[in-house]
């Protein structure tokens, strides 16, 4: 494996100095970044803007323990009920108990969580949780209202240089740790960020499937630039399948999520015939692990032979699905399914990553000065299935152990010795990118869904292996091109994992 995709010449790469570069302006990169010391030249990475990452897309809300009727101990139980038998109970017990106070902080920092006429906070519930624990905001925008207030906090900040439409090329190393990247703006000119400390919060892998809730630049990008720098990443099987998402006339590349929250306010999933089938599935019906919810409704479809099963919301009023879940109301009203009389159409497709790079309980790597937060992270939270909701809240206490151990133990400014150029002729053509772009997407979707098959498996590593040695000798000299490669990448990091791990276990489930 190459290990740098920047293939020209490093010397002549103009640099800029900071003490700390944080690639990802979701809600893990703008919370880690307001949590830096402030005398600390902070260089914040986004591939597009903020408003293009998977916090901004994130419906249902934030888990925490925020009740008088919950306690840590239900959290805890319920995480690792969730996880399977993988999450590390120390990474969650940090998470829960850190939890109630990471929520007091985006209060103090004015993100409208939804409360009731009271003043008091909202709290509503979601599958695979025992009461209600999840606050949100707008009803069912807490990801963009959460993403908008400390993007617009981060925007103030003297200390921190944000780098709109920049991508990750390549981490910087020596043989003391981390010291850099190289990252390339609009005008695909590359050039270096050198930093010390480096946090990675990139998001997840959705764009290697063809059916995604993920944007379109979640292609896996700092997993693969972590791994081709010697990072550990572990547990890259473990892709998550949100049980439902719209089936509308316009597929796009994203599809729309109907949160998981719409069932905790009593939604029903029912097949053509109007049958509840969950209900005889599992004790939690229609809020069970997402993982078996979706197997319930993959499998329904495949007795029957239809394409989508019903989300019945007719227990609602209109009154308050609208107020309640205003976007998924719009939406829904946009393709003429007039909830919450009619029923809404879905499906599973791809939704979340529960492995990536290893960290520990202060979001480090096994690198010196090399961080990891958010979705691109294997916190040890998630185990084998996620519990729902619990991915933001895990953003806010990473992100926050990440910026307190920089500033607490931060390394300074080192001398970076850099690479001869690599030595290369051939590029890939944007046709070829394209029609290799498409194979991987297919690959993924066929044959590392939610349902897994050992021969499928074996197939799909060889097609993404073969797509991942095309590029290993090639120059790469724009976006698509290291995208691609990055791409084959952690499509190969996921069929090598779940060709792996034989037994199933939460989200890797192989039925023979």
């Amino acid at each position: 494996m190459r290990r740098y995709l920047y293939s020209g010449s490093f010397s002549a790469l103009s640099f800029h100095n900071f003490d700390v570069v944080i690639i990802g302006s979701g809600i893990a990169g703008l919370y880690a970044a307001l949590h830096i010391d402030p005398t600390l030249k902070v260089a914040l990475v986004t591939k597009e803007n903020l408003k293009k990452s998977n916090s901004y897309y994130a419906q249902g809300g934030i888990a925490a323990v925020l009740s008088p009727t919950d306690n840590f101990e239900s959290h805890i139980e319920d995480t690792l009920t969730a996880g399977a038998g993988l999450c590390n109970e120390a990474a969650v017990r940090v998470l829960v108990e850190e939890g109630p106070e990471n929520i007091q902080e985006l209060i103090d920092l004015n993100v409208p969580f939804d409360t009731n006429p009271e003043g008091e906070l909202q709290i509503t519930r979601e599958g695979g949780h025992s009461c209600r624990r999840i606050v949100h905001c707008g009803g069912d925008a807490t990801g963009r209202e959460t993403t908008k207030q400390l993007g617009h906090i981060a925007q103030e900040k003297k200390n921190i240089t944000l780098f709109y439409n920049t991508y990750l090329i390549d981490l910087l190393t020596t043989d003391r740790g981390a010291s850099g990247c190289i990252v390339a703006g609009a005008d695909e000119v590359p050039f270096i960020l050198h930093a010390p400390n480096v946090i990675l919060a990139t998001g997840g892998v959705g764009y290697l499937y063809q059916y995604t809730t993920n944007p379109r630049g979640a292609v896996g990008d700092g997993m693969a630039c972590a791994s081709r720098a010697g990072v550990v990443c572990e547990n890259m099987e473990m892709i998550q399948f949100h049980p439902t998402t719209l089936i509308s006339p316009k597929h796009s590349d994203r599809l729309f999520l109907i949160s998981e929250a719409v069932r905790g306010e009593g939604g029903i999933l029912r097949n053509h015939k109007g049958e509840a089938f969950m209900r005889d599935k599992h004790k939690l019906r229609d809020l069970a692990p997402r993982d078996i919810v979706t197997r319930c409704v993959l499998a329904e479809l495949e007795r029957t032979g239809e394409k989508n099963v019903f989300l019945d919301v007719s227990s609602m009023t209109d009154d308050f699905f609208s107020t309640r879940f205003p976007t998924i109301y719009e939406e829904c009203h946009k393709f003429g399914i007039m909830v919450p009389n009619d029923q809404i159409p879905v499906r599973p497709a791809q939704h979340y990553m529960m492995g990536g790079i290893k960290t520990n309980l202060d979001a480090m790597t096994n690198m010196d000065g090399l961080y990891a937060c958010g979705e691109v992270a294997s916190t040890g939270i998630h185990g084998a299935n996620r519990l729902a909701s619990n991915s933001v809240l895990e953003c806010l206490v990473f992100a926050r152990r990440a910026a307190r151990h920089i500033n607490k133990m931060g390394r300074r400014m080192q001398n970076t010795s850099l690479p001869d150029p690599s030595s290369c002729s051939k590029t890939a053509t944007l046709e070829e990118i394209t029609q290799d772009r498409a194979v991987i997407r297919q690959t993924l979707t066929k044959y590392a869904g939610a349902i897994r098959h050992s021969k499928g498996l074996e197939a799909g590593r060889q097609i993404v292996g073969n797509i991942f040695e095309k590029y290993q000798p090639l120059c790469l000299d724009k976006k698509e091109a290291y995208e691609i490669c990055n791409m084959a990448q952690t499509a190969k990091m996921i069929f090598d994992a779940a060709y792996a791990r034989k037994e199933s276990i939460g989200a890797h489930y192989i039925v023979d």
